[in-house]
């Protein structure tokens, strides 16, 4: 591939992961794809990952660091969609990595269906260790329609992390900040903005799960932005494509069915404002609850019971656990 080939940017929030940076910066500069940009953002993170950054960007003219004032991971993407230069945008959460023809074979994807957006598969780390399995070199190109709909029933589908994206499509696109789970409102905006999106079946992006990160940390006010992102999707989708509106609804209620659930057991009182918001939610989408069919008949009944009152749900799910 020449180097003609257009530039790539790659953003990289950093925060608190001195362990990891290297493996994932790495990963990244050993793209095959010969024209890449590693953008660092260092989110004000309290170890050497500020040192480490710069440290890259002295011996590499590819890597651009920004440091900043801590402000979560959609801040720090957010800084740097602003600083980056590509024509194509990554991102790649620094305690993870990518496999060396990650963005060459996205990039072909793209240049092959002529889309503006490329995605791959993910294997999942644990422990050290994935699945190591690859789908083989095939890909395919799927409407945008296809893809939003996946992207609902497997939440895999709508992370940032495993895509090539054509700079437009962040025209007027920010991640919201001070969320997690942010990528669900943007990613199905995004999906929308492209009429046919290539789907490349290979694992070439390397999540790695970890201890203390976002996803695994305990019960806390972020775990719940996932009730008002899903909310925010089911409101987008009622004007513009209202038969995915189901598949948003079954992951805001799933979700709040397995926060209530974690909720029982949960010393203080700290999240009432929380658990108040989230039994709303259920009552709210409680209409069309009985028939979405992207629940459960268990789920259904538990929410059910849940839109009757916190308590009913509880003895309901030790009875059906005593039947079991």
């Amino acid at each position: 591939m020449e180097i003609t080939c257009p530039l790539i940017s790659v953003i990289v929030p950093v925060y608190n992961v001195e362990s990891y940076l290297h493996r994932c910066v790495d990963s990244i500069l050993a793209q095959t794809y010969p024209n890449i940009e590693v953008v660092l953002i260092d989110d004000g993170s309290p170890d050497r990952c500020g040192e480490i950054c710069d440290d890259y960007a002295q011996k590499d003219s590819r890597v651009i660091v920004v440091h900043r004032k801590n402000g979560g991971l959609s801040a720090a993407r957010n800084s740097g969609l602003d600083a980056c230069h590509g024509k194509y945008i990554g991102f790649v959460d620094s305690d993870d990595f990518i496999h060396p023809e990650m963005y060459e074979q996205l990039y072909n994807d793209i240049t092959r269906f002529n889309t503006s957006l490329a995605f791959c598969h993910t294997d999942v780390i644990r422990h050290g260790k994935g699945d190591g399995k690859m789908y083989g070199p095939e890909s395919e190109v799927q409407s945008n329609t296809y893809v939003m709909r996946r992207a609902l029933e497997e939440s895999i589908w709508w992370s940032a992390w495993t895509k090539l994206y054509h700079r437009s499509l962040f025209d007027n696109i920010r991640y919201p900040e001070g969320k997690t789970n942010e990528d669900l409102p943007v990613t199905i905006r995004i999906f929308d903005r492209c009429n046919q999106i290539a789907i490349n079946y290979n694992k070439l992006y390397y999540y790695c799960i970890r201890e203390n990160s976002i996803t695994t940390s305990r019960l806390n006010p972020r775990k719940f932005d996932i009730i008002s992102n899903a909310s925010n999707v089911i409101d987008y989708l009622h004007g513009t494509h209202p038969e995915l509106m189901p598949a948003a609804r079954g992951i805001l209620l799933s979700n709040a069915l397995g926060l209530l659930l974690k909720l029982r057991n949960y010393q203080g009182n700290d999240l009432e404002t929380e658990r108040r918001k989230t039994l709303a939610a259920i009552r709210r989408n409680w209409p069309s609850l009985l028939t979405n069919t992207h629940l459960s008949a268990g789920q259904r009944a538990l929410l059910s019971a849940a839109a009757l009152h916190p308590q009913v749900l509880y003895r309901c799910y030790d009875l059906g656990k005593k039947i079991k």
